[in-house]
């Protein structure tokens, strides 16, 4: 089936248009609303070296403007995450989602509630999307509120987790040898490399995207 083709900005329409943006900040339901009319729509992102374009893209078709706020919505976050299609047919995560960086000392400090970690969390709006060339589409979005009954079972494996990687941190006093600790959420170095001083950051592993958010 032949899919719709829109006439996109350009990449530094976009940028332009996220810098300068004075919308007031959405709902998470305010921006699925909007991810879901461009649904099954091809949209002209050209690659550059910047990975993350694809989610400015989004943040300028959305209305969610650029700030140094903590969430990108006034009620929570969304993320994006690129999806491969495998020989069988079926599309799959394609890497992990990175949640936000990771703090030694807010790490002994904080419980999971009381961590960004689970700031970032709490309510997300996770939008799979598909490259394919200098062409993306966005696929069906899904909301989850771990605050909500339903999320009540992830919630305690995604606290679980957190306070894995925080037991071996108070016990050992070091990360490394830590990255695989967590069934959900797991932390990794995270920098440039060459020479760069390490920082650590949490992950959430592919495994929670193919258990709750569709890809179809």
């Amino acid at each position: 089936m032949e899919r719709p083709t829109i006439e996109d900005p350009t990449i530094e329409q976009v940028t332009s248009s996220i810098e300068h943006s004075t919308i007031e900040r959405p709902t998470i339901e305010q921006v699925c609303a909007k991810v879901v009319e461009n649904v099954n729509v091809i949209h002209n992102v050209p690659k550059t070296k910047h990975k993350g374009m694809p989610g400015n893209y989004l943040e300028s078709l959305t209305g969610i403007p650029t700030s140094s706020a903590c969430l990108d919505c006034s009620d929570g976050e969304v993320k994006i995450f690129p999806l491969k299609l495998t020989k069988s047919g079926n599309y799959v995560p394609k890497e992990t989602i990175a949640v936000t960086m990771l703090s030694k000392e807010s790490l002994v400090a904080h419980t999971f509630e009381e961590s960004k970690v689970y700031k970032k969390l709490c309510k997300v709006l996770y939008v799979p999307y598909f490259r394919n060339g200098d062409a993306i589409q966005y696929f069906k979005p899904t909301i989850i509120d771990l605050r909500e009954e339903k999320y009540a079972t992830l919630a305690e494996t995604l606290r679980g987790d957190y306070d894995a990687i925080r037991k071996h941190f108070i016990e050992t006093g070091v990360l490394e040898g830590s990255s695989s600790i967590g069934k959900y959420l797991q932390n990794r170095t995270k920098g440039a490399g060459k020479g760069a001083p390490k920082t650590r950051a949490y992950y959430l592993r592919p495994l929670f995207m193919k258990e709750f958010v569709e890809m179809t």
